[in-house]
């Protein structure tokens, strides 16, 4: 049994170890740069209501046009689609972590 625990150990570790190497291949040693390692794996907190809210908040006067879920590579966060009361299209982005809106 304690056979198993460590080689289950080791083996998650060998699938963490690529990303990291790549990495130190760069000249990258510190904690900045293997930042996405870790951030790629950060829970979704909030609903695409809730980010929608937001972008309201930020954006008043906008209509939301649609809302989609992003996560691929980086922390996830929310793509919005408004449109201003000029008739332009535009994209807000909000952290789907902590909420904080990226325009």
């Amino acid at each position: 049994m304690v056979r198993l625990i460590i080689l289950c150990f080791m083996l998650s570790q060998l699938a963490i170890a690529p990303g990291i190497s790549a990495d130190m291949k760069r000249g990258d040693r510190s904690s900045k740069g293997m930042k996405h390692i870790f951030r790629t794996s950060q829970k979704v907190r909030m609903g695409n209501q809730q980010a929608a809210r937001k972008a309201k908040r930020n954006f008043p006067g906008n209509k939301i046009l649609g809302v989609k879920l992003m996560q691929s590579g980086g922390p996830p966060v929310y793509r919005i689609k408004m449109l201003s009361a000029k008739g332009i299209v535009k994209f807000v982005f909000v952290d789907a972590v902590n909420g904080e809106v990226i325009k």
